[in-house]
């Protein structure tokens, strides 16, 4: 009998320690933020500024590594390659589920190997004009348009949210609109205040510099609520396109089969740090707005999202590249 039970005592001390839940609370070690993106960017900057107080929270290392390429296939395919556990972490947007839609090359499929956790800041998006177009005001440009039919507008790259705006917008306010595609939005900027491109669309905080020193317009900003970064901008659809929404945000993502507990744990500790002031001022002061919304409802921000994308991505063909 006490050879038994002797037995049944190691067997079970062997269960337990096989049970890696049992074994150790998550975090343990160091953690690593891969950024698709360039040091310096707004993605690149979200990230540091957050993971910071991150790293405090969870009482362990965040190592940034930025691995840009590919639009951001290169850092995506790392992440998969890494053990599911949560400690490798990657920066995505809200449309990163519809990557496959704008490259149909990517070897994995974003809208089920990538798990989107939560969001970082928004970046607010505006309609810019240069100061040769007649129009100081969204309703004002609208007619103007109506009457003049075929005027441009940039952006910085082709399949970006930007571009995607650009597309709604024409759309929603019955506009007809020329896309055409810069390598950035630095040059797209120069070419609105040199008076090449009549509008375009950019990141607020990029365009209230050269507003404020009256080099070209801001016409609207692309949310549904004005920003606090700059509330005296209307939005679009206070400007006429009623109901129009394009809104822009940051969050970290992880491969899928990431323990769901893991997950709400990045989720929760990633949303208290938003609340944090040392979190939040450096974010506003570079032009972006903190996001700290529960678990659920930043599912369904990401089913709408998605829903809204979609069938614009579709009926224009818009591909990466193109």
């Amino acid at each position: 009998m006490k050879r038994r039970t002797f037995i049944n005592f190691f067997a079970a001390l062997g269960s337990v320690a096989a049970t890696p839940a049992l074994a150790q609370e998550f975090p343990s070690r160091r953690l690593r933020l891969l950024v698709p993106y360039t040091v310096g960017g707004g993605t690149d900057l979200a990230a540091r500024i957050v993971m910071k107080k991150l790293s405090e929270q969870l009482g362990q290392p965040i190592v940034v590594e930025n691995k840009p390429g590919a639009g951001g296939a290169l850092a995506y395919a790392e992440l998969l390659r890494s053990k599911p556990d949560g400690y490798t972490l990657t920066t995505g947007s809200g449309i990163t589920s519809l990557l496959n839609l704008l490259d149909s090359k990517l070897p994995f499929d974003a809208a089920t190997d990538l798990v989107q956790v939560a969001p970082l800041a928004s970046a607010p998006i505006v309609l810019v004009a240069g100061n040769k177009v007649p129009a100081q005001t969204m309703a004002e440009l609208i007619s103007h348009v109506k009457q003049n039919p075929g005027m441009n507008y940039g952006t910085s790259g082709p399949a970006t949210l930007h571009h995607l705006a650009g597309v709604l917008l024409a759309s929603m306010a019955g506009l007809q609109l020329i896309y055409v595609g810069y390598r950035g939005t630095a040059p797209a900027v120069q070419d609105v205040i040199g008076g090449h491109l009549p509008l375009a669309i950019v990141g607020l905080a990029t365009a209230i510099q050269f507003s404020r020193s009256g080099q070209l317009k801001v016409l609207g900003v692309g949310s549904v609520k004005r920003s606090e970064l700059a509330p005296e901008i209307p939005t679009l659809a206070e400007g006429g396109v009623k109901g129009y929404d394009a809104s822009y945000w940051y969050d970290i993502c992880v491969a899928k089969g990431v323990p769901k507990d893991v997950v709400r744990r990045l989720h929760a500790e990633v949303t208290k740090a938003l609340q944090d002031p040392e979190v939040r001022t450096p974010l506003i002061a570079a032009g972006l707005e903190p996001m700290a919304v529960s678990h659920d409802e930043y599912q369904r921000m990401l089913q709408a999202e998605r829903a809204k994308w979609e069938p614009i991505i579709r009926a224009n063909n818009i591909r990466m590249g193109s």
